[in-house]
């Protein structure tokens, strides 16, 4: 069962790495790969040494044929010992730089040398237990063989309580539920894997190169497997593998099915743009053709409508909507016809503050009695194209109003920022009736729209899409518990606020009535 499971964790990792290729899943199949090794050469190590219960060696290969197989197996007592070395000293090795990997704290981002230190510790164990070299080793100097032992467990043990530590605090330090959702199946398998390990990280290898010295007898080695197990302690045993193989091959394959869907919708969605950005400039110089045609026939309208007779105050009423509907159709065609014709946008160092601004101004002129809710740190600096940026911003805004008004009381729309980590997060919070599930994915897409479409071509939420990710960010939506809706971008983080500014938010309103 032990091998099966550590099979079974390989080709997990395996599937990571198909689905998703980059630093973090080579490191997880480094990972997986050295426990898997690890595991095949105690069972080649236990098989050959025999002495144990049945119900053990049942729990271990399954049947007495399999283990017999492995017993036979031909196989120097240097070369099973190295095997176990390999996959005893990379197992806390690949956790720590995966912690590592996953860490957001300040301090090892700015230490890069702490990564390259901890390779010290498992190369100097691999060195020094290589065959050769610690028969020669122990040879010179027999008490090097108990010191090696409890060095090694020693350092084995605070890699494994440090990248543990390292794990659960960067899940307790993210605030955001998306990204603690995603992360968590991450902690789960690795806590998972490292408990595992742990139940058998005792089995040092020297006592395979010196299996046959009696003053070597005292180490331990795999705890369970020095005494008769009764019923309560077998079950114990196979409860808590199971439990942690599970866990952890659970929550692989968990990781590994969010990632296929999210790289299969991305690349779905990115195939409908390709589509949207073929057709989107001859759509819109039709458009854009037939609205110029509108506006000479409104002129002509309003000419004819000075003569005497009608009801001038209130046909100049519709020739007013009439032609700000025209206008604004135009502007919408022209704003469509730069994001698709746009191929960069100009980063440079903006503050929140002024984002706010031109924000507000754009969004002023449409909703001029719309609420805002302001909850900024106006001092904070990204990397952005302030026109485009804002852009987007007042496209969610504007969105966020619009869903608010008519439901229920028209609460303010929240504009505020976060510091994530990495990230600095702009979200705009609605208090609407929230988005349905079945449009979730859709409403990114180009040309969706759940309003009327005389009036919406469903391009906003895509303009907005286009616009963080030429920010080098992403966007995010989800609904929040309390009712209502929340876009979140996350664009990378830049700097700090100026030097005393730091960590005052800017909380105002704008509307006809505060809170």
């Amino acid at each position: 069962m032990l091998l099966l499971l550590s099979l079974g964790l390989l080709v997990g990792s395996l599937l990571v790495l198909l689905v998703k290729k980059n630093w973090e899943t080579l490191l997880l199949v480094g990972l997986c790969l050295s426990l898997t090794v690890y595991f095949v050469g105690l069972m080649i190590f236990i098989a050959k040494k025999g002495g144990l219960s049945q119900e053990v060696m049942d729990f271990l290969f399954f049947s007495r044929s399999i283990r017999t197989w492995v017993q036979y197996r031909f196989i120097t007592l240097g070369q099973l010992g190295y095997i176990v070395s390999l996959g005893r000293y990379l197992f806390p090795l690949f956790l720590l730089a995966l912690a590592f990997q996953y860490s957001m704290l300040s301090a090892l981002r700015q230490a890069p040398l702490a990564r390259k230190l901890a390779l010290v510790l498992p190369a100097v164990c691999l060195v020094l237990y290589y065959p050769d070299v610690y028969r020669a080793l122990v040879a010179a100097v027999p008490a090097a063989q108990d010191v090696l032992v409890q060095f090694s467990y020693l350092w084995i043990m605070c890699y494994v309580a440090l990248a543990v530590v390292l794990l659960v605090v960067e899940y307790f330090s993210t605030t955001m539920h998306f990204s603690r959702r995603k992360f968590l199946p991450i902690v789960i398998s690795l806590v998972a894997l490292a408990t595992l390990y742990l139940i058998y990280c005792g089995q040092d290898p020297g006592q395979i190169y010196r299996f046959y010295s009696y003053d070597y007898t005292w180490i331990k080695g795999v705890g369970y497997l020095q005494f008769t197990l009764n019923v309560g302690g077998y079950v114990v045993l196979v409860v808590v593998n199971l439990v942690c193989g599970i866990l952890g091959l659970g929550s692989l394959l968990r990781y590994t099915q969010t990632s296929f869907v999210n790289d299969r919708d991305e690349v779905v969605l990115e195939r409908k743009f390709d589509v949207a950005r073929t057709g989107a400039s001859v759509f819109v110089h039709s458009i854009k053709n037939q609205l110029l045609a509108n506006r000479v026939l409104y002129k002509r309208i309003r000419t004819e409508l000075q003569k005497e007779g009608p009801d001038l105050e209130k046909v100049g009423g519709y020739f007013k909507s009439l032609c700000d509907n025209n206008e604004l159709l135009i502007g919408r065609s022209e704003e469509l016809y730069r994001t698709v014709k746009a191929k960069s946008v100009r980063l440079v160092p903006v503050t929140l503050g002024r984002l706010e601004e031109i924000t507000m101004d754009r969004f002023r002129k449409k909703y001029p009695d719309g609420r805002v809710r302001l909850l900024m740190d106006r001092n904070i600096q990204v990397l952005a194209d302030e026109n485009y940026l804002s852009e987007a911003l007042y496209n969610l805004l504007t969105n966020a109003w619009e869903a608010t008004i008519g439901y229920e009381e028209a609460r303010p729309v929240e504009l505020l920022n976060h510091q994530e980590r990495l990230y600095t997060v702009l979200e705009v919070r609605d208090h609407g009736p929230g988005i349905r599930p079945e449009e979730l994915k859709h409403i990114f897409e180009p040309f969706y729209s759940s309003k009327n479409t005389n009036f919406n071509w469903g391009m906003g939420l895509y303009h907005v899409r286009t616009i963080v990710r030429s920010h080098l960010g992403s966007l995010r939506v989800e609904n929040r518990p309390e009712g209502g809706a929340s876009f979140f971008v996350l664009l990378p983080r830049y700097g700090t606020a100026r030097r005393g500014q730091e960590g005052k938010k800017h909380d105002s309103h704008f509307g006809r009535r505060g809170l």
